[in-house]
């Protein structure tokens, strides 16, 4: 990677929670971030449904269930990505999806890796994530590995079609070993 970038980014790409009064920015971010790197991999009635969703009031109850953190440059939102405990068993971190407006700069890696460590923080040593196919290369080389394909249903009207990935990461009890 770009060294000189990698030193603008750190100095320059705040991380941290998103609130309720960053919602507005949120809603930008992900619609726009969909419509731009889903082109051919979802259909335009999908895309549609997303966007419905995004700007209805149930998004922000969709937000609120998960600890969700943006990437913000120079006052700029220019990434998201937020986890939650998976099911009821508390097994399993779950990692939402991630949404970058500049592809390639490594902000969707540092919201992973920072999101990652959270849940790690949490006592998670596994994670799981359910992507969109454009996500795929992405969350592979952050050393996911594919479980199966299917569908997530968002909310009432909005189904997306993912692929569910995986990885085991060391637990917080064998690193301090």
């Amino acid at each position: 990677m770009n060294t000189d970038l990698d030193n603008v980014l750190d100095t320059r790409l705040a991380l941290r929670p998103i609130g309720i009064d960053d919602y507005s920015a949120v809603r930008h971010l992900h619609t726009t971030s969909l419509r731009a790197q889903t082109y051919g991999v979802l259909s335009d009635a999908e895309v549609v449904a997303f966007v419905r969703l995004v700007y209805s009031p149930a998004y922000a109850a969709i937000l609120m269930k998960e600890d969700v953190y943006g990437a913000w440059l120079d006052g700029e939102l220019v990434g998201t990505v937020g986890w939650q405990a998976n099911g009821g068993n508390g097994l399993i971190a779950r990692i939402g999806c991630i949404f970058v407006r500049h592809q390639g700069y490594g902000i969707g890696r540092r919201l992973l890796a920072g999101v990652e460590g959270r849940a790690q923080q949490c006592g998670f040593s596994r994670l799981a994530a359910g992507v969109t196919a454009n996500a795929v290369p992405f969350f592979q080389r952050q050393g996911y590995a594919l479980a199966s394909r299917g569908r997530k249903t968002l909310s009432l009207g909005c189904t997306l079609p993912v692929t569910f990935l995986r990885k085991d990461t060391p637990s917080p009890r064998s690193a301090l070993n």
